[in-house]
């Protein structure tokens, strides 16, 4: 668990060090940030009053949707990063007495009260130490009718990189992504009606070394695994990876989108 923690560590300072760079790159996450927004506007009107919470700001782009859809109200938005926090802070428009901001590390929540009509997370599930657990104390932390709305990217991403490693007999060395089932399915324990559906998203690389460039330029490239590849590895991974595919390698990110909403007292 202390190993898990430092690693935890790490990987928040690894994402404050990358702000700027995952502010400029990261258009997945920005597109699922959208899409977030654009599930949330038919639970608009139906919002308990309250205020709301950001967990995982990154650099705001759903912190800024957010602002621009609901003036005026009341809102903390977090990172388990204080850099990403101050990034949002000095960069998002409208900032007013309205918004805090503070960091929150979601796996070390003590006695979760309700407090807040929506709570809402874009592409920070898959760093919870456990995933499940975090939404369900999440969903502790929401007011009879509020929602908690989710999104993260689901264990059937990178398949290409995944296939190719078992081809060559490799190591997959990505991070455990969350099983939209088993949170599906500990969510539904408690008083939450759960909803969620998923999306296939490809970006495409001039190559995979360019893939795997991108994910440590936006600060995702700290591993919880034990299993690294050696220069040689990924040299026979990459090559052998490019010549598979004709033109440009596509990535694909399989995203889930999962809302949760508590059942009126």
């Amino acid at each position: 668990m202390e190993v898990k923690t430092i690693l935890e560590n790490k990987v928040a300072e690894s994402f404050g060090r990358s702000a700027q760079k995952y502010h400029q790159e990261a258009v997945i996450q920005k597109k699922v940030a959208e899409g977030l927004m654009a599930s949330l506007r038919p639970w608009k009107d139906i919002l308990p009053p309250g205020p709301f919470l950001e967990v995982g700001c990154g650099t705001g782009f759903l912190s800024e949707l957010l602002v621009n859809e609901f003036p005026g109200r009341e809102m903390l938005i977090t990172d388990a990063s204080f850099k990403m926090v101050e990034f949002v802070r000095e960069g998002i428009s409208g900032s007013s007495d309205t918004l805090s901001f503070d960091t929150l590390d979601v796996d070390r929540l003590l006695n979760p009260e309700p407090k807040y009509s929506l709570i809402v997370s874009n592409f920070a599930t898959q760093w919870f130490m456990h995933p499940e657990i975090a939404l369900e104390n999440l969903g502790k932390m929401l007011l009879p009718g509020g929602l908690l709305l989710v999104t993260f990217p689901g264990n059937h991403s990178f398949e290409e990189w995944y296939s190719t490693c078992l081809e060559l007999g490799l190591p997959y060395t990505a991070n455990p992504l969350p099983d939209v089932e088993e949170v599906v399915i500990k969510l539904s324990l408690g008083p939450l009606q759960i909803d969620y559906y998923e999306n296939d998203l490809f970006q495409e690389f001039d190559s995979s070394l360019d893939f795997f460039r991108h994910i440590k330029a936006i600060g995702a490239g700290k591993s919880f695994s034990s299993k690294l590849l050696n220069r040689k590895q990924l040299r026979l991974l990459t090559n052998y990876w490019d010549q598979k595919v004709s033109g440009n390698v596509k990535v694909k990110w399989h995203i889930v989108y999962l809302a949760a909403k508590k059942d009126m007292v």
